[in-house]
């Protein structure tokens, strides 16, 4: 076995399948990891309270969320950026003058969306409003705004997502990335399957990149026994951060051409491959195809 790692997990896609299912071999090549000294962390654009229960359960070592704006312990808070209640008002001013109807604010109190993003939510059948997320839903249109203040000063939040429908939007992805640049960093999200018009804004300088560098060093590890492990775009700034970078075999956005290694699909037992090739686990588990290590530079 290879010595102790510091290992970032991405949630959808990579973790956790389209269903929000952790698949059994990826459960046990976690616990497995652990009882061979790895520390693992999930490393996931969504806050805290939209982590279902049984993922937190698995029993990571910490928590990177809102797409590196905050990192956890246990109860230990490691780092906490907000978005400034001026980045606030602009996107929302943006997203009103733009007809961007569906989109979301996500922090430690909730996430917090537009009428339209609700309606999406109540269109695919997701009982939103019930259930273990339910406390955590916020709707924009009922928040108090005090006379003279604006949205940005009321709600407390990381990060920011949308997503646009139809087929002919007012604003592509590159424009909104554009437009909205001196306040965010915009890449891609997990709508995906929603439209491809979609985007996470992310707090300028923060990402799941520096809460990798900032969390190695928190916990004394070089960056080079970092591993990080994702799907999307959304992924590429931790997995370039990182040590060792691995695609997952469903990985999109062109990642694969970059990382050091690309494992197989999510449905293929994709993480334990990744975590047998790594060496972080040995050949016991449940298995497909292996991993392959990724020819280019050499590396």
């Amino acid at each position: 076995m290879v010595s102790s790692k510091l290992v970032f997990i991405d949630i959808d896609g990579t973790l956790a399948d389209e269903r929000h299912i952790v698949p059994d071999s990826a459960v046990q090549a976690c616990r497995e990891a652990q009882r061979n000294g790895h520390r693992l962390f999930i490393c996931t654009g969504r806050s805290i309270p939209k982590i279902e229960k049984s993922i937190l359960d698995l029993g990571f070592d910490g928590v990177v969320s809102v797409a590196g704006a905050q990192a956890n312990m246990g109860d230990e808070i490691l780092f906490q950026h907000f978005v400034s209640p001026e980045a606030i008002d602009a996107a929302d001013r943006y997203f009103r003058e733009h007809h961007i109807e569906a989109y979301q604010w996500q922090g430690p109190d909730g996430m917090y969306i537009s009428e339209g993003y609700r309606r999406h939510l109540e269109e695919k059948g997701s009982a939103w409003n019930r259930g273990e997320f339910a406390r955590f839903w916020h709707r924009l249109d009922q928040i108090e705004i005090p006379e003279g203040s604006t949205l940005g000063h009321v709600i407390h939040v990381c990060k920011g997502s949308y997503f646009i429908l139809g087929d002919h939007p007012e604003v592509s992805f590159e424009e909104t990335k554009r437009d909205l640049s001196p306040w965010f960093e915009t890449v891609h999200g997990s709508y995906d399957r929603i439209s491809a018009n979609n985007g996470e804004l992310l707090i300028n300088g923060v990402d799941k990149g520096t809460a990798v560098r900032d969390v190695a060093a928190r916990l004394g590890y070089d960056i080079a026994d970092t591993i990080a492990i994702g799907d999307s775009d959304n992924d590429t700034a931790m997995l370039k951060a990182a040590g060792t970078s691995v695609a997952m075999g469903n990985a999109i956005h062109g990642i694969k051409d970059f990382c050091d290694l690309v494992t197989t699909d999510i449905h293929e037992d994709g993480l334990a491959n990744a975590f047998r090739t790594l060496g972080l686990i040995g050949d016991g588990d449940a298995r497909s195809d292996d991993a392959e290590t990724d020819g280019k530079d050499g590396r």
